[in-house]
């Protein structure tokens, strides 16, 4: 929460806020922005940052009231706070001696202006300054402009004050008054700059502007404010703000513009309601129904007992049935919601989850191997035969307490790891070809229950050591390394860039697959054990390595993820209503923009294709099921080569989803808003394997064209540049992620990474190996020392 210190009216609708925010005040420069949320239900919102004081600790933005969230903004007042600010974000302006610069601002432009027009002054060029606005009213920080201008011309629409005109005017009119113009820059409404630029253009005058587009995390994970800039695709928010304006594909970036125009109009005559529901917000507790006098509560002190194959207890469980018995039991079958109901409803697991009834007898295949391979599958090492024997038994809670000493999230990876390729693959009932015991579902079944009992546990922690540790990010990769540093006693806090913890289990995964109750119990596990934790902290922005190293951290973890969505570059891609599957995802998982009474947008489509075969792309295409559209999955590949879990496939047809495998996007046609309307496909065939060993998609020279009114993107990810790249003498692998040695140790030697940002792209459960692996390696090294 950010306190609001001061405000200040220019006009009926244009405010400035002076809020506290000192870690940002300290690291913003010139041409930076943030992002701010109004309340629980709040959308994130991308605001310039216009003036800081170190001194104070804040930062000062002028805000006009254009939809919902800034009108909300704007009816805060001094002493109030703002939910969420994070920054500072986006590149800053390059400032050096041009020599005359023209800097230009219309209306509330002229804020993210001031700051240049400073930096410019002090670099020690000849600055002048045209201010614009439709009236006099909507002249703003004149005063402060004039202070580090050389010369200021004042332009009115309706000649109220100053001349009257527009910006463009005032801008020749120093262009033929000054012997040379080196350099302009402009910030005001699209339209402004457009105009501003072709002047400039030709008089062959760079002209930098500065885009504030939709967003929505405002780190590059979303790609919603991408732009076609000198014919290739930028992310405003990690390529820009600031472009050539000569570059700028104008026509395209006013369609995109208008994207929610619709939605956001329906917001504002629901005004009220927003604000009523903002008010009555309040936070899950995350609890559920409890086991009362169960018989199954019984728990052993002992870690060892529980775990030691020679232990009395076991020998007499494995002693108690044949091994041929324990192999003429069938495997379990998850109860799952009923297809057409599930379809329609977002918020409910379709997995139902074992009975205990149902968890004892799968527990009894279980042949309790000497040599349990299974193990060997699972990237966290956790002791499967051990907690699934203690389940057997009827000792659920000494079976979670089994699972939580080497994994930090078993009721996530209960439900979203691929065992099935992992754990179970290894299972010794598949080597005599019958199903393999059904791990993950003993492993959730496991965690609910002990969950759902109220007696929750704690792993073995060892004495506080007093070292600090950082984590960049809140993913399973940074919850994974936190937990076991935890365990072995250090003083552990991560630091998050988004408002939520959970990274990618929060805003990448539906609650049918993952609620997020399930989430927030493992994340307070984690505070119980000493586990601190920071939002809107993005390191490498709010907060530098070197700051932390000088603050005390003797080891950091890289855990950010691979955030930064891959598009195909194919003709119309930047069409409105075609987004990434991590924007889609984000604003229905996180945001919850698809209730009404939540104030981020979203258009819902009517008629929706998805785009790819993985686990992200059965979760878009089932959420617009949900989101009542008639959904067609759009994939290169055959079904047998589909990378997404048989469950999640199974999951999706039942559900009605239409499967149109080889066939590719090639070209999205438009209406005449900029809207897509129709995706015309390549139909593929299958060729030669590739290095993956699937069979590699070849163009036939066929087309077909499909009709829809939406497109997600779900082809992968690759990692976000922004942390590696603001981190100094790290050494960097393809496509920016962060080289490691074998023991998930980067070039700079205290700093270990792990997870996406490290793999390109994996999955839940190899990201926490790869945080397990990082903890017991940066322990050993610390240790040493």
């Amino acid at each position: 929460m950010n306190k609001i210190i001061a405000k200040r009216q220019f006009s009926e609708k244009v405010f400035l806020f002076e809020v506290e925010a000192p870690l940002i005040a300290k690291s913003r420069k010139a041409g930076n922005f943030v992002i701010l949320r109004i309340g629980k239900n709040g959308e994130r919102m991308p605001l310039t940052i216009a003036d800081a004081d170190t001194d104070k600790g804040t930062i000062t933005i002028v805000v006009q009231e254009v939809g919902l969230s800034s009108t909300k903004l704007c009816q805060l007042n001094e002493g109030d706070y703002i939910t969420d600010v994070v920054g500072p974000l986006g590149n800053p302006t390059h400032i050096e001696n041009f020599g005359t610069v023209i800097c230009a601002g219309g209306g509330v432009g002229v804020a993210p202006m001031l700051p240049i027009i400073k930096a410019l002054k002090q670099a020690g060029n000849r600055v002048l300054s045209v201010l614009a606005g439709r009236n006099k009213d909507l002249i703003i920080l004149e005063e402060e402009v004039r202070k580090h201008s050389d010369e200021v011309i004042i332009m009115t629409d309706d000649g109220s004050y100053g001349e009257k005109g527009v910006v463009t005017v005032g801008i020749e009119k120093f262009i033929q008054q000054e012997p040379h113009i080196d350099k302009a820059f402009a910030i005001g409404p699209p339209i402004m700059m457009k105009f501003s630029c072709l002047l400039t253009q030709k008089y062959g005058i760079p002209t930098d502007v500065s885009l504030n587009t939709i967003m929505v995390d405002g780190t590059g994970m979303c790609g919603a404010c991408r732009l076609t800039i000198g014919g290739k695709t930028k992310f405003v928010c990690i390529d820009g703000p600031e472009f050539d304006g000569a570059q700028v594909d104008w026509d395209e970036m006013f369609k995109r513009m208008g994207t929610f125009k619709g939605v956001e109009r329906e917001e504002m005559e629901h005004f009220q309601e927003h604000v009523d529901a903002a008010n009555n917000v309040q936070s899950a507790s995350g609890k559920t129904a409890t086991h009362e006098d169960s018989p199954y509560d019984e728990c052993e002190a002992d870690t060892t007992l529980l775990t030691n194959r020679d232990a009395d207890w076991r020998k007499e469980l494995r002693t108690s049935m044949k091994a041929s018995e324990r192999k003429a039991i069938a495997r379990v079958v998850m109860p799952e919601l009923d297809p057409e109901y599930r379809a329609t409803t977002r918020l409910e697991e379709v997995n139902k989850g074992l009975t205990p009834e149902m968890a004892l007898t799968e527990a009894k295949r279980c042949l309790d191997c000497g040599k349990p391979t299974c193990v060997e599958g699972c990237p966290v090492n956790i002791n499967i035969p051990s907690f699934i024997k203690n389940i057997e038994r009827g000792h659920f809670l000494d079976a979670a307490k089994v699972l939580k000493q080497t994994s930090a999230l078993p009721a996530v990876c209960g439900r979203v790891c691929p065992q099935e390729k992992q754990c179970e693959s290894r299972c010794i009932h598949t080597k005599m070809g019958e199903p393999a015991v059904a791990i993950g579902y003993l492993e959730r079944f496991a965690a609910d229950y002990e969950r759902e009992s109220g007696n929750i546990s704690l792993p073995d922690i060892e004495p506080a050591n007093g070292i600090k540790i950082a984590v960049v990010g809140s993913g399973p990769a940074g919850l994974s390394f936190a937990g076991d540093m935890a365990k072995k006693g250090y003083d552990v806090y991560v630091f998050e860039a988004l408002h939520e913890i959970g990274g990618v289990l929060k805003y990448g995964i539906p609650e049918f697959r993952l609620p997020n109750k399930i989430v927030d119990v493992e994340i307070e596990n984690l505070k119980k054990m000493g586990v601190h934790f920071q939002t809107d902290c993005i390191v490498g922005k709010t907060i530098s390595v070197q700051q932390l190293e000088e603050e005390g951290f003797k080891g950091i973890f890289v855990a950010s993820g691979a955030g930064l969505p891959n598009f195909m570059n194919i003709p119309g891609e930047n069409a409105i209503n075609i987004m990434s599957s991590n924007e889609y995802l984000t604003r229905v998982n996180l945001m919850d923009a698809a209730n009404p009474l939540t104030d981020t947008p979203i258009n819902l489509g009517k008629k929706v294709v998805v785009v790819g075969g993985g686990n992200t792309a059965m979760d878009s295409c089932r959420t617009a099921k949900r989101l009542g559209a008639d959904v067609t999955l759009v994939y290169r590949r055959s079904e047998a080569e589909m990378p997404a879990r048989l469950e999640e496939v199974k999951h999706a047809k039942e559900e009605g989803i239409n499967f149109l495998t080889l066939h590719n996007p090639k070209e999205y046609l438009t209406d005449e808003n900029g809207a897509v309307k129709a995706a015309v496909l390549d139909v593929m065939e299958l060729g030669e394997a590739d290095a993956s060993g699937r069979r590699s998609p070849v163009v036939t020279g066929r087309t077909v064209t499909i009709e829809c009114d939406q497109v997600v993107v779900a082809v992968g990810v690759s990692p976000n540049p922004l942390v590696p790249n603001s981190i100094e003498g790290l050494e960097l692998g393809r496509k920016n992620t962060i080289a490691v040695n074998e023991c998930m140790q980067s070039s700079r030697h205290n700093i270990f990474a792990g997870g996406d940002i490290v793999r390109g792209g994996a999955t839940v459960i190899l990201a926490m190996g790869d945080g397990r692996k990082a903890a017991e390696n940066m322990d050993k090294k610390l240790r040493e020392k």
